[in-house]
């Protein structure tokens, strides 16, 4: 009786200790610069700083509809990067968002010595290369255009200057920073005039809403900042992580 009953208490506090420890998975999209596999992106940095080190949390970067896919059937997890702007996303209550760790502009790039586009109108009768699984908005969804799906910014370059697509849409930072790692200066595209605006948040399951409030944010590089919202449990009590260094 005395060994069944210690071996009981052992399993209540192995059981307590792992619900106590247990890590949130974040599901991250694939995107130069940002997010990758070798955890290099700016917001791999954050997130590491934040969550992953201090052990609340373990990341999977995925490509983007995969990604997707992953959060939309899994609980206690975070999608990265997303938001709850309903040109983009239809989430519900039960989704809660972080402060943006950066905006990303979408853009039509145009070929090398070509006149910028900054009207989906315009790219009428063409053919536009898009990154796939990429949410690009309700707008761009709905214009009705002729698209071409690839797995990465490079391959839509190379199809460009082949002469196989006579546009692409994609995202920056995300675009310069796949120019850049190619060592060319980027297509055209109209700076002043993004066809939509996606704010970089986090978006998380599972979480307390009322933890809004008190999350902390504080600058990261200058530019780039991460309120966030995460649940450590302890019993019966949420714990908010929300510390950039």
């Amino acid at each position: 009786m005395v060994r069944f009953f210690s071996m009981a208490l052992v399993f209540v506090l192995f059981a307590s200790s792992q619900f106590v420890y247990a890590e949130t998975t974040i599901y991250s999209i694939e995107i130069p610069g940002l997010h990758e596999r070798n955890g290099a992106g700016d917001y791999d940095k954050i997130i590491d700083k934040t969550l992953i080190q201090p052990g609340l949390a373990k990341m999977r970067t995925l490509p983007p509809a995969k990604a997707e896919n992953e959060f939309s059937k899994c609980t206690d997890c975070c999608f990265s990067p997303a938001n709850k702007n309903p040109e983009f996303y239809n989430y519900g209550d039960d989704i809660i968002k972080t402060k943006p760790m950066g905006v990303a502009k979408i853009y039509i790039f145009t070929g090398k010595g070509q006149e910028p586009i900054s009207s989906l109108s315009d790219l009428k009768g063409k053919k536009v290369g898009i990154r796939f699984g990429m949410p690009y908005g309700k707008t761009f969804d709905e214009a009705g255009l002729s698209t071409d799906e690839v797995p990465s910014i490079e391959q839509n370059i190379r199809k460009l200057d082949a002469g196989r697509i006579d546009a692409f849409i994609a995202y920056v930072p995300d675009a310069y920073d796949v120019f850049e790692r190619l060592g060319i200066p980027p297509y055209p595209h109209d700076v002043d005039k993004p066809i939509a605006v996606h704010e970089d948040c986090m978006v998380c399951r599972d979480v307390p809403s009322e933890t809004i409030e008190s999350s902390l944010t504080k600058s990261c590089h200058k530019s780039i900042t991460l309120s966030v919202l995460f649940n450590k449990r302890s019993f019966k009590n949420w714990f908010l992580v929300a510390a950039l260094l």
